[in-house]
């Protein structure tokens, strides 16, 4: 294990596992990932793929992205590292019809850590990003970079994924959270629940650094379902809202909606 490798893995070992240690252990897979905003801890598995196809939607009535379709190709190279490529077709507020790729992201998450020999699923995930889409409606191409790190665990049938992470995008510059607790109801669902927070800054003048305003992105409170059939297929619903925004039903209430199928191969 190399000198990064070992910093992430003290430092969130030093935070997170004196809070699980009471709790009993387990062998199921905690999730997250699809169909939540917060990012899993685990990979594929070798020579394994898990590809998710998809429609997601977040935003207002009027001010939102609609993503469909949203692809989602993950591939387990070796146990611990994941490839990941992402790129939804979106739609805006005001457009008759999805016209253009955006926010793609190319991943490689490594898992530091793996539940079933170091009792804690532990993983950093940097993702490459670009935007056709950005604020100001200029046609100018923004890149940038999300550095997430996620734990999940299993105590007896309850999974907990916890992810936190840093993104900056062009001019803003973001830090977000999740946390996400599943638990089984029979063979074959999955219930999931979410808080899914974002904090960040943007350069408004482009010149000075001091020049900045600190904006909250939401606070999402999402509920989620995975139904299992079988191994090979999953289907993911979730929706939920951002609790910091306008009462529901009214133009400023803001959603989160996720339908998709995960297929593993």
């Amino acid at each position: 294990m190399n000198d990064m490798s070992k910093l992430f893995r003290n430092i969130f070992l030093a935070i997170v596992v004196p809070a699980l240690m009471f709790m009993n252990l387990s062998t199921v897979l905690a999730q997250g990932g699809p169909p939540m905003l917060t990012d899993d801890s685990s990979t594929p598995g070798n020579g394994n793929w898990e590809n998710n196809f998809s429609v997601g939607f977040q935003g207002t009535s009027k001010n939102y992205l609609l993503a469909f379709p949203q692809l989602d190709l993950n591939y387990g190279l070796g146990e611990r590292i994941q490839l990941k490529i992402e790129a939804p077709w979106v739609k805006e507020g005001g457009e008759p019809l999805a016209n253009k790729f955006d926010h793609i992201t190319l991943g490689m998450k490594y898992m530091l850590l793996d539940e079933d020999s170091d009792g804690i699923f532990l993983s950093v995930y940097p993702q490459p990003i670009i935007s056709f889409n950005p604020d100001d409606h200029t046609n100018r191409t923004e890149y940038g970079i999300i550095l997430p790190v996620a734990a999940s665990k299993q105590f007896f049938k309850t999974g907990v994924n916890v992810q936190i992470g840093y993104q900056v995008l062009g001019s803003e510059k973001e830090i977000f959270y999740g946390l996400v607790v599943d638990h089984p109801l029979g063979k074959y669902l999955l219930v999931l629940g979410e808080i899914h927070s974002t904090i960040g800054r943007k350069d408004v003048s482009g010149s000075f650094p001091d020049d900045e305003i600190y904006f909250r992105a939401g606070t999402f409170v999402n509920l989620g379902i995975q139904f299992k059939p079988s191994d090979a297929y999953f289907i993911n619903l979730a929706a939920g809202k951002d609790i910091e925004s306008g009462p529901i039903f009214t133009s400023s209430a803001k959603y989160y909606g996720y339908l998709g199928l995960q297929l593993n191969m």
